[in-house]
């Protein structure tokens, strides 16, 4: 009697938590839906997937920005800029929490053809499907930072 009880106490457990547990995107799943939110150019969508306390940098700063507010600056800041930027992933790596991803940001003209293209850097870490931690590195080419 007391092992059955035991075994449906442990089954009761494990089904209760595991819906819990799926509904925690994973860190690729997060970084592929900023990737297809920069393509939308959805800020609010962007904003959504950085924690509270999340850590940016990129040469293009002179200092980290933090947060959601900061990613919602640097989007918003981006989508001004360059109204046709959109970014293609060319490769991916997940490691646990840790995504390193390189793209390539490219911004038409009216007529078509690219104004630029700029290879780029990420990497990020991901924890409670949030992100905590977007490090991007690209060559700035003596611009400086602002």
């Amino acid at each position: 009697m007391q092992r059955s009880i035991t075994i449906w106490f442990i089954l009761f457990c494990a089904l209760s938590v595991a819906p819990c547990m799926a509904r925690e995107p994973s860190p690729k799943t997060v970084v592929e839906d900023r990737f297809a939110a920069v393509r939308r150019h959805d800020v609010e969508a962007i904003v959504a997937l950085y924690a509270h306390d999340a850590v940016e940098t990129s040469p293009a700063f002179c200092v980290e920005r933090g947060g959601p507010e900061g990613a919602r600056r640097t989007y918003t800041e981006l989508f001004q800029a360059f109204p046709a930027i959109t970014d293609d992933v060319t490769s991916m790596v997940v490691e646990g929490e840790r995504v390193a991803v390189q793209f390539i940001a490219r911004s038409k003209k009216a007529d078509g053809s690219y104004a630029f293209e700029v290879p780029l850097a990420n990497f990020l870490v991901v924890r409670h499907g949030r992100i905590v931690r977007d490090d991007t590195y690209f060559d700035t080419r003596g611009r400086p930072c602002s």
